[in-house]
């Protein structure tokens, strides 16, 4: 017997089980900081990076259908934009252009939304793989930009950011940067879920189906696709920035390497593309693997991690979220269909 049940087209997420769940899963992070060890506080904190990560990705992937390799370099540009914001004279930017570091986050998730913008008439040119391998070179190219301009990234040796927010002796910078974090992923997630169920959420559907298709029903297919390369690149920004502030240094290589696209894109495929609850199971999963292997396998860690996400393609497509689906969720009937069924039995009597 299924533990919940959805009428077709509904979410789950308005399911009060679902909902009081989330508030206690919420409510339980924000005890980590405080009942944990600092390395433990670390990777939940990053598990929530991977999350927003997921989210961003399976907006413009999952649901607009378009493949994006170059999600780091988003990542990387809002960490180093709000890092140039904390740590200006590092950079060789006057001191006067210090700012608060809410303010510098916002301000590195906006740039990375700018960078989109001006540049998604241009890649939006090319479609299907075409598109996936033009913002793989778009990052590759962000990458060594960065780290040839050494007097504003300090190159390959970085350098360290300049905004402790520590409290005392009783709250430290990472306590404080865990709760921003949480924060951040709370509002990407309520976010995101009225963008998907909402009219912007349908274009991105319908575009993602059948592009033809819906620009002869008057769908503007560049209209949608640059609003979810918008939005999932602004909040890739927001993840690099409260990133590079939790570990207080930052380089290219650390934040614009393309592993944090394949860790987006890898989150999504565990936990389920084009789902709203993929990229939490499949944050949850990839940081078990990343983490966890090693202590089972040693050295072969990451040829496990790289064939467990191969039998996962193949004999799982859906995801975790796909199992979890088949199992324990039942999909209703709608009560107006049942209504119309049964007006047309009573018909034929």
């Amino acid at each position: 017997m299924s533990l919940l049940k959805r009428a077709p087209g509904g979410s789950l997420a308005e399911d009060r089980r679902i909902q009081a769940l989330g508030v206690v899963a919420v409510l339980a992070l924000a005890a980590v900081p405080f009942s944990t060890t600092e390395s433990l506080t670390g990777l939940v904190l990053t598990g929530l990076v991977y999350v927003m990560l997921g989210i961003s990705w399976n907006l413009l992937a999952g649901y607009a259908g378009q493949i994006s390799l170059g999600h780091a370099a988003f990542f990387g540009m809002g960490a180093f934009v709000s890092a140039w914001l904390t740590t200006p004279t590092a950079a060789g930017f006057p001191a006067a252009l210090d700012m608060p570091l809410l303010v510098a986050i916002l301000l590195g998730g906006l740039a990375s939304a700018l960078i989109a913008l001006v540049l998604g008439p241009i890649v939006f040119r090319l479609s299907g793989h075409y598109f996936a391998i033009g913002t793989l070179a778009l990052a590759a190219v962000v990458e060594l930009v960065m780290l040839d301009r050494r007097d504003l990234t300090g190159g390959a040796t970085g350098y360290y950011v300049n905004a402790d927010l520590s409290l005392g002796e009783t709250i430290s910078h990472g306590d404080v940067m865990f709760l921003l974090t949480l924060l951040a992923t709370v509002l990407t997630v309520v976010v995101s879920y009225y963008i998907v169920r909402g009219p912007a959420g349908l274009g991105m559907k319908a575009i993602h189906d059948d592009e033809d298709a819906a620009s002869s029903l008057g769908v503007n297919p560049l209209k949608y696709k640059m609003y979810a390369f918008v939005v999932s690149s602004f909040f890739a920004g927001i993840a690099g920035a409260l990133y590079a502030h939790h570990t207080l240094y930052i380089n290219p290589q650390s934040t614009l390497a393309v592993s944090w696209t394949v860790d987006s894109l890898v989150v999504v495929i565990l936990g389920g593309m084009g789902t709203f609850a993929g990229p939490f199971f499949g944050a949850l999963l990839f940081l078990f693997l990343d983490n966890g292997l090693s202590a089972f396998v040693g050295g072969l860690s990451s040829a496990v991690e790289g064939l467990f996400i191969i039998l996962f393609i193949i004999f799982l497509p859906s995801g975790l979220y796909g199992l979890v689906k088949q199992y324990l969720v039942e999909e209703t009937a709608d009560a107006d269909a049942v209504g119309d069924e049964v007006d047309a039995d009573l018909a034929n009597d």
